[in-house]
């Protein structure tokens, strides 16, 4: 869906008046200048006053400029090439390793400005919960389904990743059932396996939870909780520095949840760890007799 038209579809449902359609008028026309402009930008360009592009993303069903500006930008990102990203972001300024790690950096700030903290302790608490959970990603955006669910195995959650796809992907999702949770990661371009596998968890009775860059992602009509993340990268691939510290939140809101029970599943892989010998660092005292 073209950002046109994902914007009309809006603005179908949400009637605006003349000084808001001017403020769309120039998402539709522009949305690259829009995609990266600052309210005050916007208002100038639309010939309105920031306070009209404020009511306008509301009038949309956002809290603000900010919010409606992260959805319009992955969305425009969304429907690029790769080939094209890397277009995008050739005429960039500076060091291509010093703007990765700027690039993540201001995703994780924006994160922490837009991200429902609500909606995240919900997946955490769905997580905590559930009887068992799977994640699934498509390539590198499996990357914070890896760590959250080697994290929460610590704490003793029943938790795994699928990255296989396929009848692999299909046995795992036919698993599921009510009381049980699947966590979608997904950015950028939208795999029709990981969107019908999802909808194939709902309908068997799973909790869905979705990290994602878009509200409007289809992934959101079946998702129970959507987190909505920055992940605009500084080259030809999208940033995961969001969505992974997205999953180091859902770990640390899980944890916060049963300190004692966390300290005592800790506590057991400690002692695992050194019955192993696993830690070069681990004191030798402590190793087991050969």
């Amino acid at each position: 869906m073209s950002v046109e038209t994902w914007i009309d579809e809006f603005v179908r449902q949400n009637p605006l008046g003349t000084q808001a359609s001017r403020v769309v008028q120039v998402l539709n026309s522009q949305p690259r200048f829009a995609s990266y402009a600052t309210a005050r930008d916007l208002a100038d360009r639309a010939g309105v006053n920031i306070s009209t592009v404020t009511r306008t993303a509301q009038g949309l069903g956002f809290s603000g400029w900010s919010h409606l500006q992260l959805e319009l930008r992955n969305r425009y990102l969304g429907g690029l090439g790769a080939s094209e990203v890397l277009t995008e972001h050739a005429d960039s300024a500076g060091d291509p390793v010093q703007s990765a790690f700027q690039q993540d950096a201001d995703n994780i700030a924006l994160a922490a400005r837009t991200v429902d903290v609500e909606t995240i302790r919900a997946v955490a608490d769905t997580i905590r919960r559930s009887g068992r959970t799977l994640i699934i990603a498509s390539g590198s955006f499996l990357a914070p389904g890896i760590v959250l669910a080697h994290m929460a195995s610590f704490m003793r959650i029943d938790i795994a990743c699928d990255g296989t796809g396929g009848t692999v992907r299909v046995n795992q999702i036919l698993k599921l059932g009510p009381g049980d949770c699947l966590l979608v990661v997904n950015v950028w371009r939208l795999p029709r396996e990981i969107l019908e596998a999802t909808r194939l968890a709902k309908d068997r009775g799973a909790t869905i939870c979705v990290i994602t860059d878009r509200r409007s992602t289809p992934l959101a009509a079946a998702g129970d909780h959507v987190v909505v993340v920055p992940s605009e990268g500084s080259s030809l691939f999208p940033s995961m520095a969001a969505a992974l510290t997205t999953a180091h939140a859902i770990a640390a809101e899980i944890a916060a949840s049963d300190t004692e029970g966390v300290r005592a599943a800790l506590a057991e892989c400690e002692d695992a760890w050194h019955r192993l010998d696993l830690m070069e660092d681990q004191p030798i005292r402590d190793r087991p007799a050969p």
